[in-house]
């Protein structure tokens, strides 16, 4: 059986290794306590750090997704505003037409309907040509700053503006201008503005194309309200999503903070034991090597 020979020395280093110990353990707690993290680097707990990396990531993928459905709700919204617009110049346009066709109607009041039904197609050319981050909402993809030229044509495309609000799911934030009637109502309605005065037979059928176009603007009115709600459904959920993430990661790297007072308490007495136990082995004399 051996015999391990301890020295002053070996004692010496014993002691200061353990008071470095302590003091090492005793920081580890205040620098907890100070921050409120226990994560401060990756060796603390790396299942912990791995974990709240993936959390981030799925959060910050999650933020953006937000930020995405506020843009299409933006875009969607004044797509809505500028639709019931239009289809409000529509019923004015149709009200007209209706008055138009009595045969009461003086010139004078033919003329002033005449004119106002050109003022209606310059608002809903504006209308059309209405605009969210610089780029007309009935545009589609296709390149220029307007969907409907001055002459009325259509100069849109049928392209689809896509965007991403969850991990699973894309939603459509456009609304073809073909298919709320910009490629067909400035038009008709400059038509009736010169039928008006030069054949008021022909407002009839003129009547039943603002009708038919007003039930093109009613029905994309209704598809955009379902997308809008889609979107608030979709935002709720990414919320929830956000704040259990939010709370994963804080139980992940945030302190305990009673648990932490507790092993600090625990330290520091460890470290003035250790401390005492070295002023016993240090203040050693020649004296005590002579006895």
């Amino acid at each position: 059986m051996g015999v391990s020979r301890v020295t002053h020395r070996s004692m010496s280093d014993a002691a200061l290794r353990g008071i470095q110990d302590a003091m090492a353990r005793t920081k580890k707690y205040q620098d907890q306590l100070s921050s409120g993290r226990r994560l401060t680097r990756p060796g603390d707990d790396p299942s912990a750090t791995a974990s709240s990396m993936k959390l981030r990531s799925q959060k910050r993928a999650d933020e953006q997704y937000l930020r995405n459905i506020s843009d299409a709700t933006g875009r969607l919204g004044i797509t809505d505003s500028t639709l019931v617009g239009i289809s409000n110049q529509i019923h004015r346009a149709r009200d007209l037409l209706v008055s138009a066709r009595s045969g009461a109607m003086s010139d004078e009041g033919r003329v002033a309907i005449a004119e106002e039904l050109s003022v209606i197609r310059d608002s809903v050319i504006g209308l059309y040509n209405t605009r969210w981050l610089d780029r007309p909402v009935f545009g589609g993809t296709a390149p220029g700053d307007v969907a409907v030229d001055a002459s009325g044509g259509y100069t849109g495309d049928d392209g689809e503006i896509v965007s991403r609000i969850s991990r699973d799911a894309t939603l459509r934030i456009d609304v073809r201008g073909t298919d709320v009637a910009a490629d067909l109502l400035p038009g008709t309605l400059e038509r009736a503005a010169e039928d008006v005065l030069t054949d008021p037979d022909n407002l009839g059928d003129l009547l039943g194309e603002l009708d038919e176009h007003l039930s093109a603007v009613l029905k994309g009115l209704g598809d955009v309200g379902a997308r809008a709600a889609a979107l608030e459904t979709t935002k709720a959920n990414l919320d929830s999503e956000k704040i259990d993430f939010t709370a994963r990661i804080s139980q992940n790297e945030d302190v305990d903070m009673p648990e932490a007072i507790m092993h600090l308490e625990s330290q520091r007495v460890a470290y003035e034991a250790a401390l005492g136990a070295a002023a016993r082995v240090l203040q050693t004399s020649l004296a005590d090597f002579l006895r």
